[in-house]
């Protein structure tokens, strides 16, 4: 009897720490025009990347006042904290071109910018359906099908 009390609080430690260890990877989003991301928290590491505004990065830790982020393709850089900002959200086209509409459908008219390359940032403003309202860096507002978009989804890790 004894031992299977001491069983059910080491299953309750384990479950407690295990919940506590969970940490929640920030989706992040560059608010300059031009952010340069390094390959280790200083000015003085190689430059790897330069993202422009509304670019979309998820946040995986931080040292100092730099983040370490991960990218639409995987890739792992640092980029300063005063480059980001958490209370936004943002997506990237992912496909080769994606087509830019005024409206929440595939029938709405086409926007006066058809057509977006791959990596274009945008920041998102609403959704509908499948259907995300988003703002570009020039200030222009148009509809992106949620096929064609990459978002930083909120990501959990367990660390211990």
């Amino acid at each position: 009897m004894y031992h299977l009390k001491a069983m059910k609080r080491v299953r309750l430690v384990v479950v407690i720490f295990a919940f506590f260890a969970f940490a929640q990877a920030r989706a992040l989003c560059v608010k300059v025009q031009m952010a340069t991301l390094r390959a280790g928290p200083s000015f003085r590491d190689a430059i790897t990347w330069r993202a422009g505004l509304y670019t979309p990065l998820v946040e995986l830790a931080s040292q100092g006042g730099w983040f370490k982020v991960k990218d639409m393709d995987g890739d792992i850089q640092w980029i300063p904290m005063g480059d980001v900002s958490q209370n936004m959200e943002c997506l990237s086209v992912r496909v080769q071109s994606a087509i830019l509409r005024m409206g929440p459908s595939r029938k709405a008219k086409l926007a006066n910018i058809v057509e977006v390359d791959r990596y274009t940032p945008f920041k998102q403003i609403d959704e509908n359906g499948d259907w995300y309202k988003v703002e570009a860096s020039w200030g222009s507002t148009y509809w992106i099908n949620d096929n064609a978009v990459w978002l930083p989804l909120r990501i959990m890790r367990v660390s211990f």
